[in-house]
């Protein structure tokens, strides 16, 4: 299911605990230090749920719509689209955010696509997390 950038501001206000210096900050997003990237972050997630990029930033599979990261590219045109996605987020910060959101989600589900080759760990690439 595609998550809002709202709903990515609220799992931030989730009791983490973090310091600037030496003042806890029990809410990242509206701290100087933090606002401006945690703003940066939702929009990526604002740009994969807004209806009019749909089919740029995400699939639908099995009734549910998910971000193209986790597309399993099985086909040219696949890896196409998961490749726009990329190119859509890069050009949305001017590349300033190499490791965007999508960065970790896609490796692994790439990952996924041959999990012999990590031997002995093969069912630590393909296990399913739920929340």
């Amino acid at each position: 299911m595609l998550k809002t950038g709202k709903d990515y501001l609220e799992r931030l206000r989730d009791g983490r605990t973090v310091y600037i210096g030496r003042e806890r900050v029990n809410d990242v997003t509206p701290p100087p230090a933090f606002a401006q990237a945690a703003r940066s972050f939702a929009a990526f997630f604002d740009m994969k749920a807004d209806p009019a990029r749909r089919e740029d930033m995400s699939y639908e599979e099995d009734g549910d719509r998910h971000s193209l990261y986790y597309l399993k590219a099985r086909s040219k045109d696949d890896l196409a689209r998961r490749s726009t996605a990329h190119r859509l987020l890069a050009e949305a910060n001017y590349g300033l955010l190499g490791r965007s959101p999508d960065y970790v989600s896609s490796f692994i589900t790439g990952m996924s696509l041959k999990p012999d080759f990590f031997g002995a760990y093969a069912d630590n690439v393909v296990v399913t997390i739920t929340y």
